[in-house]
């Protein structure tokens, strides 16, 4: 299956070497990169109305899995810095979507809880994230669509 190839400059030669042979377009990091922002962009979109935002999501995503996780844990899982995933969490509980509680054995650890509000928008938002996705590889094949995920995996654990 051919896609369009979206290029602002013209390919280097062939014959080019090093770093001046570097098109960003080609690139993969550039390319996860725009597609992650797009992802982003559009669900914000269709989140704002709920008053969730994108950098929100993930922490919706893994607490709807499993209530009760340390802000250490869901910075490690959502792959963010732990300052942020504070930051996060604390528009999170202004907005009455989580609460926070020390853990009873170790009062260093701070878990996460979703309130009502937070549990109920599961119903809300997860559809939104469907259609995006379904937006973003509509046309694709299953196979491709599970041969993108299997990469992307793949370079997650690379670089993880």
């Amino acid at each position: 299956m051919a896609y369009q190839i979206l290029r602002r400059h013209p390919a280097p030669a062939k014959d080019s070497p090093g770093v001046s042979a570097f098109v960003i377009e080609d690139s993969t990091s550039h390319l996860v990169s725009v597609v992650a922002r797009l992802f982003a962009r559009a669900l914000q979109t269709r989140f704002a109305e709920h008053g969730v935002s994108a950098g929100q999501w993930p922490l919706l995503l893994y607490l709807w899995e499993k209530e009760g996780l340390s802000q250490k844990q869901l910075a490690r899982r959502v792959q963010i810095e732990e300052p942020t995933t504070t930051r996060t969490l604390d528009r999170m509980e202004r907005d009455g979507l989580v609460h926070r509680v020390r853990d009873a054995t170790d009062r260093r650890r701070i878990n996460v809880y979703l309130t009502e509000r937070g549990r109920q928008l599961r119903d809300e938002l997860v559809p939104y994230a469907q259609e995006v996705n379904a937006l973003a590889t509509h046309g694709l094949s299953e196979q491709d669509k599970s041969k993108i995920n299997s990469l992307l995996n793949y370079m997650i654990a690379r670089l993880d």
